[in-house]
């Protein structure tokens, strides 16, 4: 008999077994579970970080900051350089020629959390009058929007939801002047309803900053971009760099999905390692209970290298149950829900990717936990086995 005969063979031997065995095959498929199910719903959070950093893209706007920045707070525009950028070509064009394209600066005021009253920071975006023209997604959902020249605020729906103060009408300290909370807003989900929304002037003035730190321009085609970012690139009026949005965004989320996944990943495999060690005791008893079986399909001529094999696949067997079923708890517990692990609001996503990368975890740990029996079982001498009682 050949080599995959065999292992067929064992295989069909082993699967029937398992009813006899039924209580140490479930423990090990809930240990599975558990593991993968932890797993995905952690690695929903960087998910939904991402999506939510992604959700507004547009391939036809343009992101300038200073060249070099490396973060929006150190990149600096002037009041010149701002309308520079304004007045460049490939800049889309409204019905009276004036440039979509909007400028901001980024700021940071303390608020109060709902659940436990722990002071924290929410950020604060200083808008120029165009914004919401460069950045139609925003709509007022309760209230009104601000009007320039006034301590007034709007907050994003997740901020509401999440810090005390925030009613209409209600008013914020910072920078020793009281801001009356006047909106809300919604961005179709995107991360901006995790900050407040205010006038550019008057925020710069009250936190004592003389320039803005972002221009956010509407091309008049995605095509345009390399052309845009080469005409600033070349203007000596300017020492500017331009992104696509899709590439902003991407790198701005790139921190707080690199800190989820990393706790995801370091939680996982600690638990990952403790249902490594179940499987293995599970499988050990496994060969054990089979060793007079074994033992005889060694005495007719299966080979130490099929057992072993179809030991491998029966752990393997054992762990795609739970890894399905660990992914299915994830997804119909969390998928859709909502955290804020580090002061953001994140809606969180099980994504097919998520559930693959849960499997292969599963499909790990069922290899680890069965390779030392697989290896027993082969390595089991026919005579030892045979006397065994």
């Amino acid at each position: 008999m050949s080599r995959f005969k065999q292992i067929g063979a064992l295989l069909q031997m082993s699967v029937r077994g398992i009813p006899q065995r039924l209580v140490a095959s479930l423990a090990t498929a809930a240990g599975i579970a558990c593991v993968v199910g932890v797993l995905v719903a952690m690695l929903s959070m960087g998910a939904g970080a991402r999506r939510m950093a992604m959700q507004n893209v547009r391939a036809d706007r343009a992101m300038v900051t200073t060249k070099g920045s490396q973060s929006v707070f150190v990149s600096g525009l002037s009041a010149q350089a701002v309308a520079t950028i304004e007045d460049e070509p490939g800049i889309k064009r409204d019905a009276d020629g004036k440039p979509l394209a909007a400028a901001y600066t980024l700021t940071q005021v303390d608020l109060y959390k709902k659940s436990n009253h722990v002071r924290s920071s929410s950020l604060l975006y200083g808008v120029s009058p165009r914004y919401f023209e460069v950045n139609p997604d925003v709509r007022i959902m309760a209230g009104r929007a601000f009007r320039p020249g006034l301590h007034e605020l709007i907050a994003g729906k997740s901020r509401y939801e999440q810090f005390e103060g925030l009613e209409i009408g209600d008013k914020i300290r910072a920078r020793g002047v009281d801001w009356t909370v006047v909106g809300r807003f919604t961005e179709n989900g995107g991360s901006l309803e995790n900050a407040l929304l205010g006038d550019a002037d008057t925020v710069t003035s009250a936190f004592g900053r003389n320039n803005m730190q972002v221009v956010i321009a509407v091309l008049e085609s995605a095509a345009q971009f390399d052309a845009f970012a080469a005409t600033l690139k070349s203007d000596p009026a300017i020492d500017v760099d331009a992104k696509h949005e899709a590439e902003w965004a991407a790198a701005g989320a790139k921190g707080l999905t690199g800190i989820l996944n990393f706790i995801s990943y370091f939680v996982g495999t600690v638990m990952a390692l403790g249902a490594s060690l179940g499987a293995l005791n599970v499988m050990y008893s496994i060969v054990d209970g089979r060793k007079r079986e074994l033992a005889t399909l060694r005495a007719i001529g299966f080979g130490g290298g099929p057992i072993m094999v179809s030991v491998l696949l029966e752990s393997l067997l054992l762990a795609l149950p739970g890894a399905l079923l660990g992914a299915l708890l994830a997804w119909a517990w969390f998928n859709g829900s909502s955290v804020s692990p580090v002061g953001t609001s994140i809606k969180l996503v099980v994504t097919p990717a998520l559930v693959a990368i849960g499997t292969l975890w599963a499909l790990a740990i069922g290899l680890v936990g069965g390779f030392l029996p697989a290896l027993r079982a082969a390595r089991l001498p026919v005579a030892t086995a045979l006397r065994a009682t």
